[in-house]
C-alpha cells in the first residue's frame, strides 16, 4: 500500500496560488521567508559566498519564470530546499567543468616547425571566424572576458549589464566554440 501525501497546507496554497497569479506581493514574501535559507544550503555546498549569492537568484529567478507550473506534492519550503540544492551540485558540476577545461588548455609556445605554425594559423583562423559568427554583444563580452582578463563583474560594471547577463552571453559563445557550429 502506497502512501498518501499530506495535503498541502493553507500557507502553502496561498504561496502557491499566489505565485502562478504573479503576486509581486507573495513572490516577496517567499523571498523574504526563504532567502537566508538557500543561501545557507548553497553556501555549505560550493562553500563560496559569491556561488551562493548567485545560487539565490537563479533558484528566484526560475521559481519566477516557472510559477504557472510549478506542482507541488509536499511542502513549499521542501521544494524550496530541493532547488537550492540542485542549483548549488549544477554549479559545483560547471565549476569542475570550468577546473578541467582549465586543466586541458595549453598556451602556446615555441612552435617547432612549419607544420605546427600552419597548424596553429589555421586553429586561429577557424576561432575568428566562429567568433565572428557571434552577436556583437556577445562577441565583445568573450573578448573582455578571455582576451582582456576581465572578471565577469568587471565586465558586467565596464557594459552596465548583470554578471547573469555576462556569464549567459561567455556560456552561449563557449557552447557555440564547442559545437564548432556557425
Amino acid at each position: 500500500m502506497v502512501p498518501e501525501l499530506s495535503p498541502l497546507s493553507n500557507d502553502d496554497m496561498y504561496l502557491l496560488t499566489g505565485l502562478a497569479q504573479g503576486d509581486a506581493m507573495v513572490f516577496r514574501l517567499i523571498y523574504q521567508s526563504y532567502e537566508r535559507k538557500i543561501y545557507n544550503i548553497a553556501f555549505y555546498y560550493t562553500d563560496s559566498e559569491e556561488d551562493a549569492e548567485d545560487i539565490v537568484q537563479d533558484v528566484f529567478t526560475s521559481l519566477w519564470l516557472r510559477r504557472e507550473k510549478i506542482e507541488l506534492k509536499g511542502p513549499f519550503e521542501n521544494y524550496i530546499t530541493r532547488c537550492a540544492k540542485y542549483t548549488a551540485f549544477f554549479y559545483l558540476k560547471m565549476r569542475q567543468k570550468k577546473k578541467q577545461a582549465a586543466e586541458h588548455v595549453t598556451t602556446p609556445r615555441a612552435l617547432d616547425g612549419p607544420e605546427e605554425h600552419i597548424r596553429y594559423k589555421d586553429l586561429q583562423a577557424y576561432l575568428h571566424t566562429l567568433l565572428e559568427s557571434l552577436s556583437h554583444k556577445t562577441r565583445e563580452i568573450f573578448y573582455l572576458s578571455r582576451y582582456s582578463g576581465l572578471s565577469y563583474p568587471e565586465i558586467a560594471n565596464r557594459m552596465d549589464i548583470s554578471v547573469k547577463t555576462v556569464e549567459y552571453h561567455v556560456s552561449l559563445a563557449l557552447r557555440k566554440i564547442a559545437s564548432g557550429k556557425f
